[in-house]
């Protein structure tokens, strides 16, 4: 059975805009055939409502987050949805007040679970596809609760038993991202951008034959655009530097999310809806320097990183980087891993500097 999984990230899931993605995603995945899994994040804005929810006790931030999904269902004459969804404020209004530290990983995934809910009805009652929700894909996790570690062994044997089923009778299923489950049938949080590595344990564990990310950039740039004023597309980069990129910050990225993935047979590409352009991530590695990430360090600093195949073992590339970062006057220049280099600044006007400077050079080398 051929499994393609894909992954709509909240950026896309805004209201008055959840049909149209949803159908550009399909029709795109339509030539391919086989069996589609799509994997969906909150809506945008949900996920920090839902944290302040629960961290502040908070119900006007709860109906605010339940409202972008009630509003959307009426806005596509999805009615009944809409009035369930309103059943489902009332319910999780009895847990925002509660301190245990797994009531708050079950308010804050409900961002995902509400999406899978929206969607179904969309692909199901209006796209009229052969479509069916799973709520609980099974990612097994620990009670590392908001940021729970994954029980690769079970989730395995999980996963294939529970989608083996489903897709011999469904065409397309739809599944949250960001969360697991517990041996006793908790719900967990993978951690933020959650939903990205969901969708490639799902790849990996199904052995699927491809695994498309549909961002709103259209795939990964050479820098983060609200501070680099010229990012570029990356055409290609290989898994080693996207798991890397990834753990350096680029593209909000769960630092895990290109693991499951590493030497494997699965077509990774990152797109948005609407364009046949974006970036594939493949096994080969090309020495170059591909993009730059700007971070904060937890320490009252910020890492400038660059990342590229190999970029800190080679002395030409890593010099010339050394020679843009002296001129700040920083003498100390780290190895990230093979893939990449930082260096750490304290002022963030000086980290920006430094990053676009940084980006000028990497360009020369991307065009």
């Amino acid at each position: 059975m051929d499994v393609r999984v894909s992954k709509v990230g909240g950026s896309l899931l805004t209201n008055g805009n959840v049909l149209n993605v949803m159908n550009h995603v399909v029709e795109r995945e339509r030539p391919y055939g086989g069996k589609l899994i799509i994997v969906v994040s909150a809506m945008k804005g949900v996920t920090d409502l839902l944290i302040r929810a629960s961290d502040n006790h908070d119900p006007k931030a709860l109906d605010d987050a339940i409202l972008m999904y009630v509003n959307e269902a009426l806005n596509l004459g999805l009615n009944k949805l809409a009035s369930f969804l309103e059943l489902t404020r009332e319910e999780l209004r009895r847990f925002i007040n509660l301190e245990d530290p797994w009531i708050r990983d079950y308010v804050v995934i409900h961002g995902e679970l509400l999406s899978v809910l929206l969607v179904e009805n969309v692909l199901r009652d209006l796209l009229e596809l052969n479509a069916r929700a799973v709520y609980e894909p099974g990612i097994m996790t620990n009670d590392s609760w908001g940021s729970a570690l994954v029980n690769h062994e079970l989730s395995s044997r999980y996963v294939v038993n529970r989608f083996r089923k489903l897709l011999s009778a469904y065409d397309v299923a739809i599944v949250p991202g960001f969360l697991g489950v517990t041996e006793d049938g908790r719900y967990t949080s993978l951690g933020r951008g959650g939903s990205d590595y969901t969708a490639s344990l799902l790849a990996n564990y199904l052995g699927a034959s491809r695994l498309t990310f549909y961002t709103d950039s259209g795939g990964l740039l050479s820098g983060d655009p609200r501070i680099i004023n010229d990012p570029v597309l990356i055409k290609e980069i290989s898994y080693g530097e996207a798991n890397v990129a990834s753990m350096l910050g680029a593209k909000k990225f769960h630092p895990r999310t290109f693991e499951p993935l590493m030497n494997s047979r699965v077509v990774t590409f990152i797109t948005d809806p609407w364009h046949e352009s974006g970036t594939y991530v493949i096994n080969n590695c090309i020495t170059a320097p591909k993009l730059v990430t700007v971070s904060e360090t937890g320490r009252d600093g910020f890492r400038v990183s660059v990342v590229g195949c190999n970029l800190s073992l080679n002395e030409r590339l890593r010099s010339e980087v050394t020679k843009i970062v002296s001129s700040y006057e920083i003498n100390e220049v780290r190895n990230e891993h093979n893939h990449a280099i930082s260096t750490l600044v304290n002022d963030w006007d000086d980290a920006i500097a430094l990053a676009r400077d940084v980006h000028r050079w990497v360009r020369v080398w991307i065009a």
